[in-house]
């Protein structure tokens, strides 16, 4: 009986890899941080996981072609003492696409600035928290607190890698 449970679980891990997609949501700002700091919304282009939700790669400008890769990192990349809300954390990678444009605009005086986002569920409403280093030193400080109404999800082709400034966007998801 172990060894069967074992190999059950040896194939589901081997399959986890596999089972994972590229997926794009967008997202419609609905507190005063989220319309001032992102104009239309927000779009996720994410890999899913297993159990749900999803590995945020990049953030994009619902309207306009602006772009911000991000990595994943610990709550211990904040400090001690950081004011982080749920969600997975992750840090805007200012050396690409417009990473730097990002920080200076979520963040003002900060050099590093880091997301907690919630899960990115299908029809479900998303809560992101920006939070960017301390020019001080000290841990991280809370620079806004987003909320965003889901507004639908990218239509994706031939499988290839997602661009939502040339892929259809499929607003019949949007209930």
């Amino acid at each position: 009986m172990k060894r069967l449970i074992l190999a059950a679980f040896a194939a589901l891990a081997a399959a986890s890899p596999a089972a994972a997609e590229t997926r794009i949501f967008s997202y419609d700002p609905v507190s005063p941080d989220a319309r001032r700091l992102t104009g239309t919304g927000l779009t996720f282009l994410f890999e899913t996981r297993m159990l749900g939700g999803g590995k945020v790669r990049k953030i994009m400008a619902t309207a306009v072609p602006a772009s911000a890769e991000v990595k994943s990192v610990g709550v211990g990349a904040l400090g001690k003492g950081a004011p982080v809300g749920p969600g997975d954390i992750y840090e805007i990678d200012a050396e690409k696409a417009q990473g730097k444009v990002y920080v200076r605009a979520f963040c003002p005086g900060s050099t590093r600035v880091w997301l907690a986002v919630g899960t990115l569920r299908h029809g479900r409403d998303l809560k992101v928290q920006v939070l960017g280093d301390d020019p001080a030193g000290g841990p991280a400080r809370a620079c806004a607190e987003m909320e965003f109404a889901y507004r639908g999800e990218w239509r994706l082709g031939n499988g290839t890698r997602p661009d939502p400034f040339e892929d259809t966007f499929d607003s019949n998801l949007r209930f």
